[in-house]
Parts: structure tokens; C-alpha cells; sequence
């Protein structure tokens, strides 16, 4: 495989992270607050809704990556998921997005889970055709940073609808933001996805007798033998302290600006500054992952989010311009900790094939996947359960109990769980070096076998 990818194709396929990342903004930060305040549910029953329909992403997302990796057709292994999955999203965005009152509580579970399927069938398939466009080290960080560059994009696309909404239509309430962004949506992901499957190329793949019997294991005994690769589950529980953290600000963000700060009018602002900070800081990113690894780049990430974090642990009423000084440079570290760990791991893909001889990266970036789909909703439960015990209603005053642990779990709970995840990312085994060494084996163990000599295990 060419370890070089035209600049065409990257900016192709890179191009779908934008309606994505745009999808994924108001699912974690407007979504609880619209169906708490305005539809009137709950947040003990709303984190309930997310926690579960999360959950089944244990199993569909494992699923449809082994499915994706067995799957042999004259349209490739990954385009024909992106085909089938988008009318199913686009359904379930419609729906969600803007529903008609009254609505209980299972239709939000309902809906939820339909979005939530649409985006298993199409973006798992996505993200492991990007690790297969090539197998250079460095030129995976490269995809991986232009297709975070489109998802910041989408992040800011979003906000500006945000700050077109609260500051130019003066309409601050979460629905009417949640209906702009759903037709948004409902534009854009057609033309992205016809884009993708029209001008970017999908690798063929000539499976080994060995591959060839695999796919008679069932998905689970293939999950069990991944979890036995070292580097691997390093990055589960990096990858699950990184969403923890990032789930207990998300949930009570739009709380923290509305009741603590008594900004809520400015987010829309507020995140277009956050964004544009992380799209600015991408090529620091990738000059430290170049000179000093891409694991030691994360962590430092990591450590500058956490300090930025726990900065606006004690700001109240009127603080708002100091809140924007700390949540912007956060801003810096956004990129990196969203793009690197999907760099890490499609080196991981490769450790795995030297030691099964299996291409099983629709497996893996489906298990990353649903580890951080679930961890978001794990973080989210306990952040609106524990937030709920105090009395904390977003429809009436807030009390003092209620705006403490809105400040804890916005500042202080983040803070330990990125310390955490910068500790264990500091000294990942797989270098780049020793990544150079297990491609090259690899290649080497390939001809090899392509001449008909007896095989050699790599080496890593």
C-alpha cells in the first residue's frame, strides 16, 4: 500500500467529520437541556434515556464493525454502510430534533436510539476507512488531523447557528436552536456522504486463509482476543478517562453558563471562540506528535485541559470574561485530545495484524467507538443523577446546593479524570519507532508470503 494520500482525497474524506461533529454538538449539550426544561422531563429520566440508549452501543458497535470487516462486495467493505445508514439517521435526527408536545419519555428513548443506530451503521465503517488509506505513521496522524479539522468546522458551523438564534434572532431556547440545527443536518449529510463514496477510493482486500477462517469466530471471541493486545487496552482506558471527564462538563456546560455565570446568551459566541482556538492550535498538535510522539503530544494535551479546566472552579455572576479567557485557551487542547488517540490506535490495527494476521480495523475503531459512546453516557448519568439530588430543576431558580455541584462537576470532576488520562498516555509502549519496525516486519513477512516462502512472524 502507497504510504502517501493525494491531498484531494484527504480533503474528500475528511469532509463527512463536518456534518458529524455538527450532529454531536446538540446531542450532548442542548438535547437534556431542551427535553428538561421546555418538555418538562425530568434529568434523573433524561440521564436515565441516555445512559440506555447508549448502552446497546456495547453490542451494535462491535457488530458492525465485524460485520464491516467481513463484507465483500464490487462497492467495497465500508461505502455501502455509509449508503445504508444515512437514511436511518436522518430519520431519527428529523424526529428528535424537533418533536411535537406532548412527548414522554420513551419517545425520546426511542428516537434517541435510532440516531444513535444511524450513526453505528456509518461512522464505524467511516473511521476504519480512514486508517486503511494508509499504513505510514506519521501520514495517519495527517488524516486524522484533517478530518478533526472538518469535525471543528462542523463544531463551529453549529455555534454560529447557536449565535444566530440567540444574538440576531433573540430565540435563546434550546428547542429552536435544536430545529435550526436538525435542518442543517438534514442538508448537508446527503451531500457529504455522496461526496465520500464518489471521489474518495476504498482499499481491496485479498483476506489470508487465516482472515478467511476468522470470519467464522463470532464477534464477541474476536473482541476478547483484541482486549489481549497490550497497546490497546492502554488506550480503552485512556480513551474512556478522556470521555468521562469530557461527559461531566458537557452535561451541566449549558447549566454552568445559564445559572453560574448567568451567561447563558452568549454560548453561541463563547463555543465559535473555543472552536476556532482548536483549529489554530492542530499544527502545534502535530509538531509535537512528530518530534516527541504522538502519545506524549496527547499527554501534554491532556495535563493544559486539565489546569485550564479547574481555573473557573470558583467563578460565579459576572465572571464571564474570565470563563472565556480559561475556556478558550482550553480551546488549544481540543483538537489534539479528538484527533490523536484515533491516530494511536490505527497503529494499534497494525500490532494486531502482526500478531493475527487479521485486517481487523473495522473491529477496533467499532470497540473504540462504543467505549466512547458509553463512557459519555456513563459520565452524563452520574453528572445529572448526582445534580438531580440536590434539588437542582432547570425549570425553576437554582439553589446553592445546585450551583456547587454544577462547579464541581463542570471544574473539579474533569480535572482528575484528564490527570489520569495524561499519567497512563506518558509512556505508551508504541513509539514510532517501533511502529517503523512492525510495518517494515510486516511488509517483509507480506513479500514473503506473496513468493510463496515460508512464513516469519514479525517482530514488534
Amino acid at each position: 500500500m502507497s504510504t502517501t494520500v493525494g491531498r484531494g482525497t484527504l480533503l474528500a474524506y475528511g469532509s463527512l467529520g463536518f456534518p458529524i461533529a455538527v450532529l454531536s454538538y446538540p446531542m450532548t449539550l442542548f438535547l437534556h437541556p431542551h427535553y428538561a426544561g421546555e418538555l418538562g422531563l425530568g434529568l434523573a429520566a433524561i440521564s436515565t434515556v441516555l445512559l440506555v440508549s447508549r448502552m446497546t452501543d456495547f453490542v451494535t458497535d462491535p457488530l458492525m464493525g465485524w460485520i464491516s470487516d467481513r463484507t465483500r462486495s464490487r462497492f467495497g467493505r465500508r461505502k455501502p454502510y455509509l449508503a445504508v445508514g444515512l437514511p436511518v439517521m436522518l430519520l431519527g435526527i428529523w424526529r428528535l430534533f424537533m418533536p411535537e408536545p406532548p412527548v414522554d419519555i420513551w419517545y425520546m428513548l426511542l428516537w434517541n436510539t435510532v440516531v444513535y443506530l444511524g450513526w453505528t451503521i456509518m461512522v464505524l465503517p467511516y473511521n476504519a476507512w480512514g486508517a486503511e488509506l494508509s499504513e505510514n505513521y506519521m501520514v495517519r496522524a495527517r488524516i486524522t488531523a484533517i478530518r478533526q479539522v472538518y469535525v471543528i468546522a462542523g463544531l463551529i458551523g453549529a455555534s454560529v447557528v447557536i449565535w444566530v438564534y440567540q444574538e440576531w434572532l433573540d430565540r435563546a431556547d434550546p428547542g429552536e436552536v435544536l430545529t435550526g440545527i436538525a435542518w442543517t443536518l438534514l442538508a448537508m449529510l446527503p451531500v457529504s456522504v455522496g461526496l465520500l463514496l464518489l471521489l474518495v477510493p476504498e482499499r481491496a482486500v485479498d483476506a489470508s486463509p487465516r482472515q478467511r477462517a476468522s470470519r467464522q469466530r463470532v464477534w464477541w471471541r474476536e473482541l476478547s482476543s483484541m482486549l489481549k493486545i497490550g497497546p490497546f487496552r492502554r488506550m480503552v482506558y485512556v480513551a474512556l478517562a478522556i470521555v468521562i471527564g469530557e461527559a461531566s462538563r458537557h452535561a451541566v456546560l449549558v447549566f454552568f453558563m445559564e445559572d453560574v455565570l448567568q451567561a447563558g446568551d452568549r454560548i453561541g459566541r463563547t463555543f465559535i471562540l473555543y472552536y476556532l482556538m482548536g483549529v489554530a492550535a492542530i499544527p502545534l498538535w502535530q509538531h509535537l506528535a512528530r518530534r516527541y510522539g504522538k502519545h506524549r503530544a496527547l499527554a501534554v494535551a491532556m495535563t493544559h485541559s486539565a489546569l485550564m479546566v479547574l481555573a473557573t472552579a470558583f467563578l460565579g455572576a459576572g465572571d464571564y470574561t474570565t470563563f472565556l479567557v480559561f475556556y478558550v485557551l482550553k480551546g488549544a487542547s481540543f483538537g489534539a485530545f479528538a484527533y490523536l488517540p484515533l491516530a494511536i490506535l490505527a497503529d494499534v490495527v497494525d500490532v494486531d495484524t502482526a500478531v493475527t494476521r487479521q485486517k481487523r480495523a473495522g473491529m477496533y475503531f467499532a470497540v473504540f467507538g462504543a467505549i466512547d459512546k458509553i463512557g459519555i453516557a456513563a459520565g452524563m448519568f452520574i453528572a445529572l443523577q448526582v445534580l438531580n439530588l440536590t434539588g437542582y430543576d432547570p425549570q425553576v431558580d437554582p439553589n446553592a446546593a445546585g450551583l456547587w455541584m454544577i462547579r464541581l462537576e463542570y471544574a473539579v470532576i474533569p480535572t482528575f479524570f484528564f490527570l489520569m488520562a495524561s499519567l497512563l498516555v506518558w509512556n505508551y509502549p508504541l513509539t514510532s519507532e517501533r511502529h517503523a519496525r512492525l510495518v517494515a516486519a510486516l511488509e517483509r513477512r507480506e513479500a514473503r508470503e506473496a513468493q510463496g516462502r515460508p512464513r516469519a512472524a514479525p517482530s514488534g
